[in-house]
């Protein structure tokens, strides 16, 4: 039986997450919360959200080695100091609460300021819940 996904079974609540998205997005910078949500996404496992912040990357003209790096950030040479950390917080929160370490945390709250570094936090969440609404509905990537 199919599954009914969020934006039909709860469109407040639903739209209430797409206003926080786009406010994360207008915070930490399209492509790097672009590149957060692909990370967290490739870690989590979900097609769906892999395949359309890619997209979205290469609609922002991100070079493609660049997306494919994503996978591989911390050996790639393709991404400067606050991608760094932001796809640092991807991975340490989506592989567990509290990972995130007093280095890593003076290091974003000197590259992103206060403010920002709260929001970077908040976008990890935002992009796993994502994930677990796509992955848990069974949403996937168009073939066409």
């Amino acid at each position: 039986m199919p599954r009914t996904n969020g934006a039909t079974s709860s469109p407040e609540t639903y739209k209430a997450l797409i206003a926080l998205d786009g406010r994360l997005g207008k915070s930490l910078g399209h492509v790097l919360y672009d590149l957060v949500k692909l990370r967290a996404s490739q870690i989590n496992g979900c097609a769906f959200c892999v395949d359309m912040h890619s997209v979205d990357l290469e609609k922002r003209g991100v070079p493609t080695r660049t997306i494919y790096g994503v996978a591989a950030w911390e050996e790639s040479p393709f991404f400067d100091e606050t991608q760094r950390v932001g796809l640092a917080f991807a991975e340490r929160l989506t592989g567990g609460i509290d990972a995130v370490d007093d280095a890593l945390w003076d290091e974003a709250g000197r590259l992103l300021g206060e403010e920002r570094r709260t929001d970077l936090l908040i976008a990890v969440g935002t992009i796993n819940t994502w994930n677990m609404l796509g992955i848990t509905t069974h949403l996937h990537p168009a073939t066409s």
